[in-house]
């Protein structure tokens, strides 16, 4: 899915630290606009459960996460939303994160290390 041109780019985070929540919050409001964080989940049941009702252009979710992670959450995304664009945000983005990644239907990787790259990240996705 792409943004409106011109109107705002939706951002959804899903990790379960709040601390990541929070930092990913700063930098898309440090960012401004187009970016718009458009809603935040716990973990891949409350991603599933929010995510019609948040609509965003990009999920920014975590590849480690307790139950369920970003790489079996995805396809779950997107039997609920095809075409979703999602970021995958993992500690390590290698080779094989990146073929696991693109076999569960995930857009892009981005490391932790590099979350200032978030918003050209997210734009990128978003066709923008």
């Amino acid at each position: 899915m792409s943004g409106a041109e011109g109107g705002p780019v939706r951002v959804m985070v899903v990790d379960d630290h709040a601390d990541v929540r929070f930092l990913i919050r700063m930098i898309v409001a440090d960012a401004g606009p187009p970016l718009e964080l458009a809603g935040e989940a716990v973990d891949a049941q409350d991603a599933l459960e929010r995510i019609e009702q948040v609509d965003p252009h990009v999920v920014l979710l975590d590849a480690r996460m307790p139950l369920i992670d970003g790489f079996e959450a995805a396809p779950m995304i997107l039997a609920r939303r095809p075409g979703q664009a999602i970021l995958l945000c993992s500690a390590v983005v290698d080779d094989a994160i990146r073929e696991r990644a693109e076999a569960a239907g995930i857009t892009g990787c981005i490391s932790k290390d590099a979350f200032e790259d978030i918003p050209r990240a997210v734009l990128a996705l978003a066709g923008r």
